[in-house]
């Protein structure tokens, strides 16, 4: 598992259940994951940890051999027996194209209206990784841009009868087309 966060705690816990031993494999000491997180994984057996390591490279020609890593503190390479790699990170919402347009929040997740995908500009909705610090899994995007499609279809029906804007402008973000 290569990560530090919450979501590398929890899917190596769950890996736990299939494999004789887990590595989370981390560039830093110290670690983004929650308390309860970061204990949980430290407490069960079958996790070890590889602190200040960054993968280089991953090894195997037709499966996963191995990882090439190399030490942040010392730079020193070395070479871990794996076979398989799971990655968890990186969850951060890509949220710039919407920011001082649409509400987000101070992690940049949009916000949106109790359980809809409605956010706070009329008429645009938000779903998937811009909104969901949860799950973040793309079964659960999937089904959320399935409720954003309902949301913008309902909108539409209840709107019909505003004219389409005609001045040239794109209506989401005001750029000249």
């Amino acid at each position: 598992m290569i990560g530090g966060g919450d979501s590398a705690m929890e899917e190596a816990l769950f890996l736990t259940r299939f494999a004789r031993s887990v590595t989370i494999v981390h560039r830093r000491e110290q670690f983004r994951a929650s308390k309860i997180m970061l204990d949980r994984a430290r407490h069960n057996d079958t996790i070890r940890f590889m602190t200040n390591h960054v993968v280089l490279a991953v090894h195997g020609d037709t499966r996963v051999t191995g990882l090439q890593l190399r030490d942040t503190r010392t730079g020193a390479h070395t070479t871990l027996a794996v076979s398989g790699v799971f990655i968890a990170i990186g969850h951060e919402p890509r949220s710039q194209l919407v920011r001082g347009i649409i509400d987000l929040d101070p992690d940049g997740y949009v916000l949106v209206q109790g359980r809809t995908t409605h956010t706070s500009l009329d008429g645009v909705f938000a779903a998937g990784d811009l909104v969901d610090r949860t799950y973040r899994q793309a079964v659960t995007a999937a089904g959320s841009g399935c409720a954003a499609a309902i949301d913008a279809e309902r909108w539409l029906a209840e709107h019909a009868h505003i004219p389409a804007d005609t001045d040239g402008t794109d209506t989401l973000i005001g750029a000249q087309r």
